[in-house]
């Protein structure tokens, strides 16, 4: 779709690489298992976007050491692909925002790819917020953020210090950012990564996460496999199965 459409989403994602990605989840699941929460959580993630696509262009900006046209079969079509670039987290985003509004597109929203709890309605408030301040931010529960959205580009929104990307002080330290610079900002939606065997137990315990794909995938293969690795308890692991046989 042309440009005359305004407004964009950006997912940022690394490939669904065992190796590489969900690396936090290592000692929990081996390399086939991260590589197919990642594709679930993709799969997740992609259909919630693709009820926006009417109003909205789709951007891909995926990083990793492999071909990103070798993962198409798992990729709606109408998703436009790009590669990350930069030498941090920051400046990958500040990269592709840029790239976007320079582009002619008056409204971006940028998302992270491990949310699979997400739905499209959390997006479309994030856009509506737009209306009203020049940014909007979505808290993630682990001190980062899953979704910075602007009206204009705004380059000092990433300008935080290296070390502080990744870890969870992101958000306070973008939040500090915005006040300092008098930049206008909203909160969206908080939602919960999916990154730790916490996050995992978090995200399994939750009724409203049933109908997603990681959920099926997650209780269906990797609830022994936590409980083998005492990850939960006995009592946790029974209610989870309990869970999914309602």
């Amino acid at each position: 779709m042309p440009a005359e459409n305004k407004q964009a989403i950006i997912i940022f994602s690394r490939l669904p690489i065992g190796q590489e990605t969900k690396t936090r989840l290592a000692d929990l699941l081996n390399e086939n298992q991260r590589e197919k929460l990642h594709v679930m959580m993709w799969s997740d993630i992609f259909s919630e976007i693709m009820k926006l696509s009417d109003n909205i262009n789709i951007f891909l900006y995926c990083t990793g050491s492999g071909n990103i046209n070798n993962y198409k079969n798992f990729i709606p079509e109408n998703f436009i692909l790009r590669q990350q670039s930069g030498l941090n987290l920051g400046e990958k985003m500040k990269n592709a925002m840029q790239e976007i509004f320079n582009s002619g597109y008056n409204r971006v929203v940028l998302i992270g790819s491990d949310i699979p709890s997400l739905r499209h309605e959390n997006i479309k408030r994030a856009f509506d917020s737009l209306n009203h301040s020049d940014v909007v931010i979505g808290s993630s529960k682990d001190g980062g953020y899953w979704l910075i959205g602007m009206r204009k580009f705004i380059p000092e929104v990433f300008n935080i210090s290296e070390s502080k990307w990744g870890n969870s002080s992101v958000l306070d330290s973008t939040v500090m950012k915005l006040n300092d610079s008098g930049i206008s900002y909203k909160f969206a939606d908080t939602l919960q990564d999916l990154d730790t065997p916490d996050d995992i137990k978090i995200f399994m315990s939750q009724a409203h996460n049933q109908d997603r794909k990681t959920y099926k995938y997650l209780s269906q293969e990797l609830i022994t496999i936590l409980l083998n690795k005492k990850r939960l308890s006995e009592s946790d692991a029974q209610m989870l199965f309990r869970s999914e046989e309602h």
